[in-house]
């Protein structure tokens, strides 16, 4: 059976307004991706354990997604007083990030670099999974990710 679906280019849109004294502020940049086919959108409830968001592999699958078709990742922290901790793990070390209520984190690859001492950087590896937690109580989130 052949698919029906056909890809298209997935268009992000980064916007910043703020007006001082009178005086705007800001700017508004779009960054296109073409041939995109595959959409993941879900929003989960995250208890204050860390609960798996996707993984990256080789193959699509439940869950996961192919490092080398990403193109686009979101995360919105749904809830109006509580904070959620996102990590990202390249198979040998996590990055952590606080997401404040209200606050979005996007990533446009999945390349990444941890190290524990110092400023060295050593090199980019796929990010192997992404997992979040609620800090204080649960949390919904809402997630959107555009593959190839």
């Amino acid at each position: 059976m052949a698919s029906t679906v056909t890809a298209s280019t997935a268009t992000i849109t980064i916007s910043e307004n703020i007006v001082l004294n009178g005086v705007s502020y800001g700017n508004s940049i779009d960054k296109s991706f073409d041939s995109q086919g595959e959409v993941i959108q879900r929003i989960m409830s995250l208890a204050t354990s860390f609960t798996d968001i996707f993984h990256t592999s080789t193959v699509d699958g439940r869950g996961q997604v192919v490092a080398d078709d990403w193109c686009y990742f979101r995360i919105t922290n749904l809830d109006d007083t509580n904070f959620v901790n996102l990590r990202l793990y390249n198979g040998t070390d996590s990055q952590f990030f606080k997401l404040e209520a209200g606050e979005s984190f996007f990533l446009m690859s999945p390349d990444i670099d941890v190290t524990a001492a110092g400023t060295i950087f050593n090199n980019f590896a796929d990010i192997t999974q992404i997992a979040a937690r609620a800090d204080t109580a649960a949390c919904d989130v809402e997630v959107l990710m555009i593959t190839e």
